[in-house]
């Protein structure tokens, strides 16, 4: 039997509903940044995502220390923001995240992808509805 190891995220805010996530992955959310590095070692996690809103000051703090150590160099570091702000995205970045999510971002995906369900659905009302409606004898 081959064993597939399930991807492990670690996100790290105040609620779980703030942050969008992949449902293909074990979830592990923590509120506290003083939890993370436990965290870590317990659960040995395949990405991070740090809510830059939620942490603000300690998210350079924490991606500092995870930079010192070769232990969490295979971890893979998103950061989540309300908004794009040019320096501190750049400061992010060199401090070692890889992807950013932007909460404007995911609204705009949340609404194309509403917009595409109404009118597939849309579409199937009026077959259905149009077969329906028409005589069989």
């Amino acid at each position: 039997m081959i064993r597939i190891k399930q991807s492990v995220l670690l996100v790290v805010s105040s609620t779980t509903s703030a942050v969008p996530v992949p449902s293909n992955k074990k979830v592990i959310h923590i509120t506290d940044a003083t939890r993370l590095f436990p965290a870590i070692h317990q659960h040995q996690p395949d990405g991070i995502i740090l809510d830059h809103d939620h942490l603000s000051a300690n998210t350079e703090r924490v991606l500092r220390r995870l930079n010192a150590n070769p232990f969490y160099h295979k971890i893979k570091v998103s950061c989540y923001k309300s908004k794009p702000h040019t320096k501190v995205d750049d400061l992010l970045k060199t401090l070692g995240v890889q992807k950013f999510i932007y909460a404007e971002d995911t609204k705009s995906q949340l609404n194309q992808a509403e917009t595409a369900v109404n009118k597939l659905s849309e579409i199937l009302e009026s077959s259905v509805m149009g077969s329906l409606a028409k005589p069989i004898f």
